[in-house]
């Protein structure tokens, strides 16, 4: 379960990315951080199963940290046709709106206007 619940969150940390700053490039890129995503969540459960932890807190704990990791991987790696990553974007002022998000959604192949896309684009702000 641990592996699929890393699994999961990663690519959701990923997905928030792409669907945040839609105008990414670099295919090989992508593919190579949905592979490094796939093997640490390998590395969290063999982690998880070598350390054998009774606490539910230490798992998370190694869960979260991996979560992190990603994150600011993704924030200072990804390749945007500005030339700047993610975090140096929102640290100019650049922050996610809805026209970003439906932007994102049409990038990922997504029908921004289905139900569920569109309550995801409602989160962010006008």
């Amino acid at each position: 379960m641990a592996l699929i619940r890393s699994f999961l969150l990663a690519i959701g940390v990923y997905g928030l990315y792409a669907l945040c700053f839609p105008e990414w490039s670099g295919e090989a890129y992508h593919v190579m951080v949905l592979s490094v995503i796939a093997g640490g969540a390998v590395g969290v459960w063999a982690l998880d199963k070598i350390l054998d932890l009774g606490s539910g807190a230490g798992k998370i704990g190694i869960e979260l940290g991996f979560l992190v990791a990603v994150a600011l991987f993704l924030g200072y790696t990804m390749p945007q046709k500005s030339g700047k990553a993610p975090f140096e974007q929102w640290a100019e002022g650049a922050r996610p709106n809805r026209t970003k998000a439906r932007q994102g959604l049409e990038r990922l192949k997504i029908n921004p206007n289905g139900p569920v896309a569109s309550r995801l684009v409602d989160l962010f702000p006008r």
